[in-house]
C-alpha cells in the first residue's frame, strides 16, 4: 500500500511532537539506534490511539497488580495478628478476674504464697542459781550484786545450816583465754572459787613463771588460793570441783591427776585427743565414783533444750529425774523443767522426722603458728576446735530420735526414765571426710579447712571396695557385673569407709536415717549458723550456732509450699561480765547454764568424793542428763573418724 504525502508528514508531526514532550529528566534513556542510524529514545509511553510496537504496556500492569497484591496480603495478615493478640489478652484479663472472684472460696492457696509470720521469746524456768541467791540475799541483805542481779553468800563448812546445801568449791585449772571467762560467769553468778593452777608458759620471747600466771588470774578474780604446779592443786583439801581448760592436747593428764586425788572434773572440750584417751578418763572417774564431764555448754541453752523435745524427740519427754526427786525430799528451790508444753508458746508443731543437717562454722585464725590454733603440738586444728560442735549437734537428733519413746520396763508408770543407749545405737553408719592445711599460701600441719559427711541408717552405694569379691558364678567382680552385686545386696562404698566398732551399714528399727553435712575453716568467716531438715519444714540455729539463742521455724505443707514462719528466742542470762575485761568469746555468759546445771546436781544429789565415808562412795552426782557420757564419748569418736580420713 502506498504512503501517501500528507500520511508522512502527520507521522513526521506525532513524532516531533512526541519528542518535544520528554522531560530533562528522560534524557539519559535516549541512545543511538544502530539499524536506523538515528538517535531516538527508549522510552514509549502508552497510546491509546495507536498500539504500543513493544508491548511494554501490558508487562508493566502485571507488575504493578502483583505488587498491589502483596500489598493488600500484608495489611490483612498483619489485621489477622492485631486481632488474635487482642483476644488473647482479653481471654487472660478474663480468667484473672474469674480467679480473683473464686479466691475467697480457696483462701489456703493465698495464704501458702504469702506465708505468716510471727516473732515470740521464750522464758525458759527458773535458774537454781537464782532461786538460791534469792534466799541468801534475803538472810543477808548486804551480799555483793552478783551477775544474776541477786548475790550469794560464802558460808565455810563449819557455820553451815543442815537444812541448807554445803556451796560447790571450784578450782581453775589453766589460766588461759576460756579459763578466764568461765571464771567470769562463776564468780559473777556467785559461786564460790577458792583455787586456781596455772604452768609454764612459752609467750615466744621467755617462759613466763607458772606461779606469776596463777597470781595475776588469782588477783582479777579474788581467788584466794593459787598454785604454780598441778600437783599442788591436787593436793588441796578445799576443792569439790575442778575445771580443766588446758590446750587440747593436755586434758588427759590433768583430768587424770585430779580424778586420783578425789576431785570431780569438768573438762573443756574437747574430751581429749583420741577415743582411747577419752576412755581412759571415764574409766578412771567411773573407777572412783566420781563425776567427770565435757563442756559441751551448747547443750545446756534453753534455745537447744526447746529444740530437742519440741522437734528432735518423737514423743514427750518422760520426767525428769530432777522434777522426779523434787517430789520426795529436794528442797524447794529446784526447778522443775517441763519444756513440752513450754507456757511462753504452747503451740505444738508436726515437722515429722529429721532426715538431714547442715551447718557451717568458720572464722580466720591469726596466722601465728605459735597459737594453738595452728600448732599441731597443742592440739590444733579447726576439726578439734569447732568441727566437734557440729559432731555434737549431729549427735543430739541421733540420741533423742533413739531414745523417744525407750524406757524401763520395771520402772513405775508415773516416775518412767529413759533406757540408756548403748554406745552402738549411737554410732554412725558411715563417715567420710576430706580438708587440707593451706592458709594464705602457707602449709600448716593441722587442719585449716575441713569437709565432712556423717550418716545415720540406710546403705551407701559408691565404688566398689571389694567386699563382694565374686560374683554368683564364681568369678571376679568387674564393672559389668555391679549392678548384678547391687541386687545381691553387696555394699558398693566408698574403698577404706568402714563403719565405727564394727557397726555395719543397715536401717535402725525405727525407721531413723539422716545425713549430715558440714564444712569447718581457720581461714574464712561463716553465719556460724545450723539447719535441721524435717520431713515437713526445717529449723535454723541463728550464729553463733555452738551458743544459740534464737532459731527460726518454717513449716511447709507437703507439697512443699511455706505456710508458717516462727522466729523463736531466748533471753541470755542478765549476766555483766565486763567488770573483769572483754570477753574472749562471744556469748560467754552462757557458761552460767552449765555451771547452775552442776551447781543443782551437786546440790540435790551430793557432791561426789566429799567426806571420808567409803560407802557414799560412787553416790551422788555422777552425770547429767544433758550430757550423758555416752553422747560425750560418740562425740570423740566420731572426730576422731572424721580427722583420719
Amino acid at each position: 500500500m502506498m504512503t501517501t504525502d500528507t500520511e508522512r508528514e502527520e507521522s513526521a508531526t506525532f513524532a516531533t511532537t512526541e519528542e518535544s514532550s520528554l522531560s530533562s529528566s528522560s534524557a539519559a534513556n535516549i541512545r543511538y539506534d544502530s539499524h536506523t542510524n538515528n538517535t531516538r529514545s527508549s522510552y514509549r509511553p502508552f497510546s491509546p490511539s495507536r498500539p504500543n510496537p513493544t508491548h511494554g504496556g501490558n508487562k508493566f500492569v502485571i507488575v504493578h497488580a502483583f505488587s498491589l497484591f502483596i500489598y493488600l496480603m500484608c495489611i490483612i495478615s498483619a489485621g489477622l495478628l492485631f486481632a488474635r493478640s487482642n483476644y488473647h489478652h482479653n481471654f487472660k484479663s478474663n480468667k484473672n478476674a474469674e480467679d480473683d472472684s473464686q479466691s475467697t472460696n480457696r483462701p489456703d492457696i493465698v495464704e501458702n504464697f504469702k506465708p505468716e509470720k510471727h516473732v515470740i521469746t521464750l522464758t525458759p524456768p527458773p535458774m537454781y542459781l537464782q532461786k538460791r541467791n534469792y534466799s541468801d540475799r534475803l538472810s543477808t541483805p548486804n551480799l555483793r550484786p552478783s551477775l544474776l542481779g541477786l548475790g550469794r553468800q560464802h558460808r565455810d563448812d563449819n557455820t553451815n545450816n543442815n537444812d541448807e546445801p554445803v556451796p560447790l568449791r571450784w578450782a581453775i585449772l589453766g589460766a588461759g583465754r576460756i579459763a578466764h571467762d568461765f571464771t567470769s560467769a562463776l564468780v559473777t553468778s556467785g559461786c564460790n572459787v577458792t583455787a586456781v593452777a596455772a604452768a609454764h608458759n612459752y609467750d615466744g620471747v621467755k617462759y613466763r613463771s607458772a606461779l606469776s600466771r596463777a597470781e595475776s588470774f588469782a588477783n582479777t578474780f579474788s581467788i584466794p588460793n593459787y598454785y604454780g604446779t598441778y600437783e599442788e592443786l591436787a593436793q588441796d583439801t578445799n576443792v569439790d570441783i575442778v575445771y580443766v581448760a588446758t590446750t587440747n592436747q593436755n586434758h588427759l593428764n590433768p583430768t587424770l591427776l585430779m580424778l586420783q586425788s578425789g576431785k570431780n572434773v569438768l573438762v573443756e572440750k574437747p574430751t581429749a585427743v583420741t577415743y582411747e584417751e577419752a576412755k581412759l578418763m571415764y574409766d578412771e572417774a567411773q573407777k572412783r565414783g566420781l563425776f567427770l564431764m565435757t563442756n559441751h555448754w551448747t547443750r545446756f541453752f534453753p534455745l537447744v533444750k526447746y529444740l530437742r523435745s519440741t522437734f528432735l524427740e518423737l514423743q514427750p519427754s518422760p520426767t525428769d529425774e530432777v522434777s522426779a526427786v523434787s517430789k520426795s525430799n529436794t528442797p524447794s528451790s529446784v526447778s522443775e523443767r517441763g519444756w513440752k508444753s513450754h507456757p511462753s508458746h504452747p503451740r505444738q508443731y508436726n515437722l515429722g522426722k529429721v532426715l538431714a543437717m547442715h551447718g557451717d562454722f568458720g572464722f580466720p585464725t591469726p596466722l601465728d603458728p605459735k597459737d594453738r590454733f595452728l600448732n599441731r603440738t597443742l592440739g590444733g586444728g579447726v576439726t578439734l576446735d569447732v568441727g566437734c560442735y557440729l559432731v555434737e549437734l549431729a549427735l543430739l537428733a541421733a540420741y533423742d530420735h533413739h531414745q523417744s519413746g525407750n524406757t524401763d520396763d520395771t520402772a513405775a508408770t508415773e516416775d518412767k526414765k529413759r533406757r540408756k543407749l548403748t554406745s552402738n545405737e549411737l554410732q554412725p553408719d558411715e563417715v567420710i571426710a576430706t580438708g587440707h592445711g593451706m592458709y594464705n599460701g602457707l602449709e600448716f600441719p593441722v587442719d585449716v579447712e575441713s569437709s565432712y559427711s556423717i550418716r545415720w541408717g540406710g546403705k551407701s552405694y559408691g565404688i566398689w571396695n571389694g567386699e563382694c569379691d565374686a560374683d554368683e558364678h564364681g568369678g571376679d567382680m568387674t564393672a559389668t557385673s555391679m549392678n548384678s552385686a547391687k541386687r545381691r545386696g553387696c555394699h558398693l562404698r566408698p574403698s577404706g569407709r568402714k563403719a565405727l566398732s564394727g557397726h555395719s551399714d543397715s536401717t535402725s528399727d525405727d525407721g531413723f536415717t539422716m545425713l549430715a553435712t558440714f564444712q569447718a575453716s581457720f581461714r574464712r568467716p561463716s553465719t556460724f549458723e545450723v539447719e535441721y531438715v524435717f520431713e515437713k519444714g526445717r529449723i535454723v540455729l541463728h550464729g553463733p550456732g555452738n551458743c544459740p539463742n534464737e532459731m527460726t521455724i518454717y513449716e511447709n505443707e507437703p507439697f512443699g509450699l511455706l505456710v508458717r514462719e516462727t522466729t523463736a528466742s531466748f533471753e541470755l542470762p542478765k549476766v555483766d561480765l565486763s567488770q573483769f575485761g572483754r570477753s574472749n568469746y562471744p556469748r560467754a555468759e552462757g557458761f552460767v547454764y552449765v555451771i547452775d546445771r552442776i551447781e543443782e546436781c551437786m546440790a540435790t544429789k551430793g557432791a561426789p568424793g566429799r567426806g571420808e565415808d567409803s560407802s557414799m562412795r560412787g553416790s551422788g552426782c555422777l552425770e547429767l542428763e544433758e550430757n550423758s557420757i555416752e553422747e560425750q564419748l560418740a562425740t570423740v569418736e566420731i572426730t576422731e573418724m572424721v580427722l583420719k580420713e
